[in-house]
């Protein structure tokens, strides 16, 4: 096998994972999505990818739910973990910090462009409030 093929496979098997990591999908999700962020330039096969999610619900990265979708397990997540892009929220203090770097990238957005997620960040804010004034 050419080392282009088994690049590009690597590269297939890395993506499936960073897509599911994202949220359960179909096959021809994972397809669409890829083509979708190559701009067109590289589609899978459905002779490429079915294959290769056949193969990792047998190693057990990934599993198949009840209604046809595919979705990363722990081992799936813990072979991928290097190239994820945000960090997991484990305590309070990472959430505070979260939300710190939030309220600073906000003062640093154009305020125009902040008026049409005006309400919903309002809403959010909101609702943080009476959590932790009922602490």
């Amino acid at each position: 096998m050419s080392e282009l093929i088994v690049r590009q496979k690597g590269r297939l098997r890395l993506m499936t994972l960073w897509l599911l990591w994202q949220s359960p999908k179909r096959g021809i999700d994972i397809i669409d999505d890829i083509n979708k962020m190559s701009w067109g330039f590289w589609k899978p096969s459905p002779g490429s990818i079915y294959p290769l999610l056949n193969k990792m619900v047998e190693e057990g990265t990934i599993e198949r739910t009840s209604d046809g979708k595919y979705k990363i397990t722990a081992k799936g997540i813990e072979e991928i973990k290097e190239i994820l892009p945000i960090k997991q929220i484990n305590s309070i203090e990472d959430s505070i910090q979260e939300l710190e770097g939030l309220a600073q990238f906000f003062k640093e957005v154009e305020k125009n462009k902040l008026f049409e997620y005006k309400e919903r960040i309002l809403n959010a804010v909101k609702e943080i409030e009476e959590v932790v004034k009922g602490a």
